[in-house]
């Protein structure tokens, strides 16, 4: 027997979900005998990109119905009568499904706006249909500009929220992609998820579709892993290549202020980096280093956030440590790591509850807290320094290397961790 959902590649409890809905629509019968039944439509939520259209596609060639598309392509009037058309028909060809793509896109006016002509439209028709075997699906980027009486149960009261891919997910989408051509070199897939997590599935599919353009234009006989680094960089850090050069004594310090940062995240949490350069991006900034950091490990511990404070200092006690100087390019880090400081001192209330401002009016409880925030970053700044000077010769490699190749991923910081005796991930 066909799966029709084979094309989705993970997402394993999405598809449970659609297999149901699936089933469902093919067999009424067997749950209508347990009191069950289907009456509400579906919506398919989610960032653009994130494989709504697809994952609402499979679903009905599952089901083998008749097929009514409705998408808007005309700003007037005129969009009003083919919402009512669409549904006309399917009902006069039950059983049948109906697909409203990009629904929050029907009506152009403010998400405050629930009365909108062309929600009031597509819910009168919905209710029209009721006695009828005609399914309503629907893909929705921003669900806030559906209106609730749409959303019902009994309407389109059936959510299924499609995320971004996971890591495991993302790995499983690129090596799909990787293995449909033979043209490519052999792939780190681990490092291109790293380099791409929080990214869509259509986002995927371009960065690899970007690095074969590269290799054609290079008159390569294959995509290398290096087409892929040169895509992501291209495509998601903003960070293309570019003829634009500094001072060989400028880019030494970038790339000793970005190694400190990779360096003391490995070490504090091995596996971390995912992606360190000293190109320049599009907004005329130098360096970067990128994290894969779980949301469900941020919040487990004091000890975690304080390893991400360290993380955020590490870049200018690297300058202060090697160069024997004030780093002038750490304004960003300092912020970041003052804001992780203040979550545990006020959020947590990890040095005294007196620390709790409730109203964020009383002064003298303000000044208590950034005392303390302040005493949080001086102390890990100082641990920070003591694992860099510890560490030297791991720095120093990490540093050559980095402006050697102007850019390391997971599989070389793993590589060059790996030789100097520290844990792997």
């Amino acid at each position: 027997m066909k799966d029709h959902f084979e094309k989705i590649v993970g997402y394993e409890d999405i598809k449970r979900e659609l297999r149901i809905i699936s089933d469902m629509l093919n067999h009424p019968d067997i749950y209508q005998k347990l009191g069950a039944g289907l009456k509400d439509g579906l919506v398919l939520y989610g960032r653009p990109g994130t494989g709504k259209t697809t994952m609402a596609q499979c679903l009905i060639e599952s089901t083998g119905r008749k097929e009514y598309i409705c998408r808007k392509k005309v700003s007037d009037g005129k969009f009003i009568k083919t919402i009512s058309d669409t549904f006309e028909v399917a009902k006069r060809h039950a059983p049948s499904i109906v697909l409203l793509d990009d629904l929050d896109k029907f009506s152009e006016q403010s998400e405050d706006d629930c009365d909108a002509e062309e929600f009031v439209t597509v819910q009168s028709c919905i209710d029209e249909i009721s006695d009828y075997d005609v399914f309503v699906i629907a893909t929705v980027n921003n669900l806030r500009k559906i209106p609730d009486s749409l959303l019902r149960p009994g309407r389109i009261g059936k959510r299924l929220r499609i995320r971004l891919p996971q890591k495991d997910e993302a790995a499983e989408i690129i090596k799909h992609y990787i293995e449909k051509s033979s043209l490519f070199d052999e792939m780190d897939v681990e490092s291109i998820a790293r380099m791409l997590d929080g990214e869509s599935c259509a986002t995927l599919e371009s960065v690899i579709n970007n690095a074969a353009i590269k290799a054609a234009f290079h008159r390569q006989q294959k995509v290398t892993m290096q087409n892929i680094i040169d895509s992501c960089l291209d495509l998601i850090f903003d960070a293309p290549e570019s003829s634009d050069t500094l001072p060989e004594d400028i880019l030494k310090k970038i790339a000793y202020h970005e190694s400190g940062h990779a360096l003391i995240s490995e070490l504090l949490d091995p596996g971390c980096v995912s992606i360190m350069s000293i190109r320049k991006t599009n907004d005329d900034s130098y360096g970067f280093v990128r994290y894969f950091r779980p949301e469900e490990k941020k919040n487990c511990s004091a000890e975690y956030n304080e390893a991400m404070i360290k993380a955020s200092l590490a870049g200018k006690a690297t300058t202060e440590l090697v160069f024997g100087e004030t780093d002038m390019g750490a304004n960003a880090d300092l912020r970041n790591a003052f804001r992780k400081a203040m979550c545990l001192v006020d959020n947590e209330c990890m040095f005294g509850f007196h620390n709790w401002i409730e109203d964020r009016s009383d002064a003298y409880v303000a000044e208590n807290r950034n005392r303390a925030a302040a005493m949080v970053l001086e102390r890990n700044y100082l641990e920070v320094k003591k694992l860099l000077a510890k560490h030297r010769p791991l720095l120093d490699r990490l540093a050559s290397e980095l402006l050697e190749k102007t850019t390391l991923v997971r599989i070389d910081i793993q590589r060059i961790m790996s030789e100097n005796g520290n844990t792997v991930v």
